[in-house]
């Protein structure tokens, strides 16, 4: 079986430079790519950590979410994480929740993995009715994993693309050239800051469709999203990011160049939350916070029960909400509808 740079190599060889979106799709998605491993190296001993799948501390948070949705909506409220992983939060859903058949457990993924028999997985969003859903669609870091294309500020307020080329000794490099898709330059905003010459946006057309369905999936609740991004004029700042967020992961190290080690690291870019927002409240939702993680547990009351928690559980609710970490680095977008928050979380912490 050819790998996936093997794979790459022979399409650029056939068709010439491509996108790094398409590069990335493959990369992290095709056949033997990084997320289409069956054991993927989420945790202290694999790559990168997530905070839904650090501590179970995160799911008995969601948990306590979850009852007091239960009263809002008299009945028992539905969850769908959309890019579940490797099932730990959801894992962890199955186990501190009362078991009910009222309660719908759902996860989808494009990489099916065994989990629990309360939960059930899903291949695709299709598979759930426009308006069927009650309570809670959550991701955590699914929107920073699309595949992004790299725009390029040019001389005289133009915008290029950086493409994936071949050296001649078959390593791949970038290449400047014409924007693949004239639609892209929306991406900037409208209207939009001109990109200085030679700075990077790292931008994914992906990711308002996405999130417009998992939006449309939701007849009453909340929609929870937590990823690494900022609103869109702090992610294209040029003075904090001129070279883009585009960030490589391996063995708990980061780096920038997702040219080597192809299907062996992940890749990641920053979210323009701007533009879920905005989504979103096209299709009616509203929008009650943009925050931290550290905020966000907290409000679901995360502190609750941890006054007789052991050492463990203890730097385990220090890490997820610590301000110099995943705490203060992972931003949490919440949107509404049909519902009063002010019955589900102590809103003091969102603001």
């Amino acid at each position: 079986m050819s790998t996936v740079a093997e794979r790459l190599r022979a399409l650029i060889e056939d068709q010439g430079p491509i996108t790094f979106a398409r590069f990335m799709e493959e990369a992290l998605y095709g056949e033997g790519g990084y997320y289409s491993r069956s054991d993927l190296p989420i945790g202290v001993d694999g790559d990168f950590i997530t905070g839904s799948s650090y501590s179970a501390l995160f799911a008995r948070a969601t948990a306590r979410l979850l009852r007091r949705m239960d009263a809002a909506l008299g009945h028992p409220a539905s969850f769908l994480e959309v890019g579940y992983g490797d099932g730990s939060h959801l894992r962890g859903l199955a186990e501190f929740l009362e078991p009910t058949g009222e309660r719908e457990l759902l996860g989808c993924d494009r990489v099916q993995r065994s989990l629990p028999s309360a939960i059930e997985t899903l291949e695709s969003l299709e598979e759930v009715g426009t308006g069927q859903l009650k309570g809670v669609v959550f991701s955590y870091e699914l929107f920073d994993a699309l595949p992004i294309h790299r725009l390029i500020g040019r001389q005289g307020a133009g915008v290029g693309e950086l493409w994936v080329a071949l050296q001649p000794d078959g390593s791949f490099a970038w290449r400047e050239d014409e924007v693949s898709e004239p639609a892209l330059t929306s991406l900037l905003g409208s209207p939009g800051e001109p990109l200085e010459p030679g700075q990077i946006a790292d931008l994914s057309p992906l990711w308002r469709p996405l999130y417009g369905q998992m939006t449309e999936k939701l007849h009453r609740g909340l929609l929870v999203t937590c990823d690494y991004g900022f609103p869109r004029r702090q992610l294209l700042d040029r003075r904090v990011r001129s070279h883009g967020s585009l960030a490589c992961y391996r063995q708990q190290q980061v780096h920038r160049d997702p040219l080597i080690d192809v299907g062996e690291q992940d890749l990641t870019a920053h979210v323009d939350f701007t533009a879920l927002m905005e989504e979103g409240e096209e299709q009616g939702l509203k929008t009650v916070a943009l925050t931290r993680q550290a905020a966000w547990l907290t409000s679901c009351g995360i502190f609750e029960g941890l006054a007789d928690a052991d050492q463990v559980e203890r730097l385990e609710a220090m890490t997820l909400l610590d301000p110099e970490g995943m705490g203060e680095e992972i931003r949490v977008l919440v949107q509404a509808r049909g519902l009063d928050v002010a019955e589900i979380l102590d809103t003091r912490y969102l603001l």
